[in-house]
């Protein structure tokens, strides 16, 4: 399945991470979800919106809550991971070339995203 590809439960499995760090990781995507028109699909993201959402701390994310250096960039990839795995759940029964160009915006929307905070000297989003 496509989902596979997403690979988003993979943003939370890396060392260090507890098990309240996966639920409330999972929680932030069924929120997300539970917010998102599922009867509109065949759309693809629109870099400068995606990129806008995750300097805004859209959607809600658990690294939000931390303080440490790296949390700003682990909120980026949670955010990506979640946007990824609910574009892919929408839009589903798309071609799989329409997925990959979804994919990689959202790729692409995280990269400027980081390199935006990176130039400014971030260390917290909101």
């Amino acid at each position: 399945m496509w989902i596979n590809r997403v690979r988003w439960a993979g943003q939370i499995s890396g060392a260090g991470k507890s098990m309240k760090d996966t639920i409330d990781f999972i929680r932030s995507y069924y929120e997300f979800k539970g917010s998102v028109d599922f009867s509109k699909s065949g759309i693809l993201p629109d870099l400068e919106n995606i990129v806008w959402c995750m300097l805004m701390g859209m959607p809600e994310v658990p690294a939000d809550e931390r303080t440490s250096g790296d949390a700003t960039v682990e909120a980026i990839d949670q955010r990506v991971a979640i946007l990824k795995a609910v574009f892919v759940e929408v839009n589903g029964d798309e071609a799989d070339e329409f997925l990959d160009q979804g994919m990689l915006t959202y790729d692409e929307a995280a990269r400027i995203a980081k390199k935006m905070l990176e130039e400014n000297g971030e260390t917290s989003l909101p």
